[in-house]
C-alpha cells in the first residue's frame, strides 16, 4: 500500500539533502520534486508501492512516458536519473532494501547538434536591438519613454549573453555588485551558477565600455535588469517572449531562444580557436562531455579547409 505521508516526508529529507548537501540549485530542485510527484502519481494509478518498486516498474514507466504521454527523450531520461539520485540516497539511508533503477534499459538520447546565430544572423539581431524608431509613441498606456526604456534593458540583457554564455538565469539574477568595473568598464562578471558554483566570466573590451557606461549610478544590491530601481526583474518566460518577437522582425528564420544565444558564444569562442576546456570554464558545464557538443565548428573549419584543395 502506497503510504502517501510517509513519501512526502521522504521527499523533503531529500530535496533538503540536494540543495544543502550536494549543493544542487533551487531550480533543480523544483524539477525534481515534480518527476517525483509524476511517478508517485503513476505507482499510485498502478497500485505499487515506491517502496517496493522493482526494475519492470521503473521501466514501464519510462514506456508510459515516452509512449502514452509523449514525452520526449531527455525529460524521461532526466526522471530517470532522479529515480536513480533518489533511491541510491534512500538504500544508503536504508530507506528502502533495493535500487529499482539499477540496470534498467534506459532509452538512448537522441544526438543533435546545438542551433545557434550565423555571424550575419548574430548582427541583424544585434541590430534590430538597438533599433527604437519602430517603438510607437504610447501602447497599454505606457509612454515611448518607457517602451524604449525596456526595449534597451532587453538590448543590453540579450547582447550581454552573446558576450558571455550566461544561461538566462543567472543573467537575470545577476546584480550590479556582480560586475568588475574599472575606470567605468566592466571588466568582468561573477556568476554563481549550478550546483552553486562560482565562475568569473571576462567581457569583451567594446561590449564592456558599453554595459559600465549602462550600469552608471546604480545601486550594487540592484538586480542589473531591474524593472524598476530595486525592483525585481522580468521572468525568464518574458524574455523568451521578447526576444522571439525580435528574432522574427530582423528576418532570421531559425528557432532562436535565450538558450541559443549561450550556444552562439560557445560557437564564437571555438572559431577563436578557444580549448574546449577554457568553454567548460567559462559556461560553467560541470563535465567536458557536455562542452563536446560544440565540436561542430572544427569540423566546419576543417571542411572549409579540405575543400580549398
Amino acid at each position: 500500500m502506497f503510504d502517501a505521508d510517509l513519501f512526502a516526508e521522504i521527499r523533503k529529507e531529500f530535496a533538503a539533502y540536494l540543495r544543502f548537501t550536494k549543493g544542487y540549485s533551487k531550480n533543480t530542485c523544483y524539477q525534481y520534486n515534480s518527476d517525483l510527484n509524476i511517478w508517485s502519481r503513476w505507482l499510485q494509478d498502478n497500485g505499487k508501492d515506491w517502496q517496493y518498486a522493482r526494475s519492470a516498474d521503473v521501466e514501464r514507466f519510462m514506456t508510459w512516458e515516452l509512449q502514452d504521454q509523449g514525452v520526449g527523450v531527455p525529460i524521461t531520461l532526466r526522471r530517470i536519473s532522479c529515480l536513480s539520485t533518489f533511491y541510491r540516497w534512500a538504500k544508503k539511508n536504508e530507506i528502502v532494501v533495493e535500487d529499482p533503477t539499477y540496470l534498467i534499459d534506459k532509452p538512448k538520447r537522441p544526438q543533435r547538434l546545438p542551433i545557434w546565430l550565423g555571424r550575419s544572423e548574430q548582427r541583424q539581431l544585434e541590430e534590430m536591438l538597438g533599433q527604437i524608431g519602430d517603438l510607437p509613441d504610447n501602447i497599454f498606456g505606457m509612454k515611448r519613454e518607457h517602451v524604449v526604456a525596456i526595449r534597451q534593458r532587453y538590448e543590453m540583457l540579450f547582447v550581454l549573453m552573446l558576450n558571455s554564455g550566461l544561461r538566462i538565469s543567472e543573467a537575470l539574477t545577476l546584480k550590479v555588485e556582480d560586475v568588475r568595473l574599472s575606470d567605468g568598464i566592466a571588466k568582468f562578471i561573477r556568476v554563481v551558477g549550478k550546483g552553486d558554483k562560482e565562475r568569473l566570466i571576462p567581457l569583451p573590451a567594446a561590449f564592456g565600455r558599453k554595459f559600465g557606461a549602462w550600469l552608471e549610478g546604480r545601486n550594487g544590491a540592484d538586480y542589473v535588469f531591474a524593472r524598476q530601481t530595486g525592483g525585481k526583474p522580468p521572468s525568464a518566460t518574458s524574455a523568451r517572449a521578447y526576444l522571439q518577437r525580435l528574432v522574427k522582425k530582423a528576418g532570421i528564420t531559425k528557432k532562436v531562444t535565450p538558450h541559443k544565444l549561450r550556444h552562439t558564444y560557445a560557437t564564437r569562442l571555438l572559431e577563436a580557436e578557444a580549448q574546449l576546456v577554457d568553454i567548460q570554464a567559462l559556461l560553467g558545464h560541470a563535465n567536458l562531455s557536455t562542452t563536446q557538443i560544440y565540436t561542430h565548428v572544427d569540423e566546419d573549419r576543417m571542411a572549409a579547409i579540405v575543400s580549398k584543395l
